[in-house]
């Protein structure tokens, strides 16, 4: 059963970017409801996944839509999220997630730096929200991409200094400055810090932290991971700058170099997930597109 609802997800979600790993740990997770239908032939071809008040999951292969199949598993995933006492639905990102809402052409507020991938529509939003869904959020929540093939900036490297602030990989002493730059920038980024990996010092660690620093001071932090998501796929994320020095282009500088670093390291795509309206100036500045949108929804019981 587990391979199978792994095949359905990946056959059935094709531009959602999540590590193989995770997909597995998600979907075999023991504290999970799975609402399966199959056909004739006994072949999974529609399910749903709950935990807790969440729909991790829901899908129909293409050539089974149309015929109830989806509207049947979500009133059954409604009904036991019902008796477990929740008066709330959510899907999407719950205690985890395997997309962080509903997949989507749609966005919510108006957007810059876009470039879906191509077969995206609206049809799954347009499914929840006929069904009595709302998008949560008053933003839009986006994962974005840059085929590395198009990144140009190849003068920004890690170790350079642009406008006095040098861009350097965090080591072992810089901990306690990271969290202190965290925490006034963005505080609830500073768990994903603090993880003493991060700061080995060996160069080989993956991921990594790259650092803007002004003189002795850390005013920015960002994460960079290579093939964390998928062969050939970098990534960059959890950007903060120390409001002192915010408008300086810095949170900018830090997506470029680490996306230079990426580009040197093999990885042929950059990868952004889960962010969120305003980002995508930021990003965009970098050369990242959004490429997909997700409708944050949820449904009173």
């Amino acid at each position: 059963m587990h391979s199978e609802l792994i095949s359905l997800f990946r056959r059935n979600f094709p531009f959602i970017v999540r590590e193989d790993a995770t997909v597995r740990r998600i979907l075999g997770n023991k504290d999970c409801k799975v609402i399966e239908k199959r056909n004739e032939q006994n072949t999974l071809i529609g399910a749903t996944v709950i935990h807790n008040n969440t729909i991790l999951m829901l899908c129909v292969d293409k050539e089974y839509r149309n015929r109830g199949i989806g509207s049947e598993l979500l009133s059954k995933a409604e009904q036991a999220i019902e008796e477990s006492g929740y008066e709330e639905v959510t899907v999407g990102a719950g205690y985890d997630y395997l997309m962080p809402g509903v997949p989507t052409s749609k966005k919510y507020v108006d957007a810059v730096n876009e470039r879906l991938y191509e077969g995206l529509d609206d049809s799954a939003s347009a499914f929840f929200e006929k069904r009595g869904y709302i998008h949560s959020w008053d933003c839009n929540c986006f994962d974005m991409r840059f085929p590395l093939s198009e990144f140009t900036k190849d003068e920004y490297r890690v170790g350079d200094t642009i406008d006095g602030i040098c861009y350097r990989f965090a080591r072992e002493h810089d901990a306690q400055s990271v969290f202190a730059c965290t925490d006034v920038a963005y505080e609830e980024f500073t768990q994903y810090y603090k993880n003493d990996e991060l700061y080995r010092g060996d160069g080989a660690q993956n991921p990594k932290v790259l650092l803007a620093t002004d003189g002795d001071e850390v005013v920015g932090t960002l994460f960079v991971n290579l093939e964390t998501e998928g062969v050939g796929i970098g990534s960059v994320g959890c950007t903060t700058v120390k409001p002192s020095h915010q408008g300086r282009h810095i949170g900018v500088n830090m997506v470029t170099v680490g996306t230079k670093y990426l580009k040197d390291a093999g990885m042929k795509e950059a990868y952004l997930g889960y962010t969120y309206t305003g980002l995508d100036h930021m990003y965009g500045y970098a050369g990242y597109k959004v490429c997909i949108y997700y409708m944050m929804a949820k449904k009173a019981r």
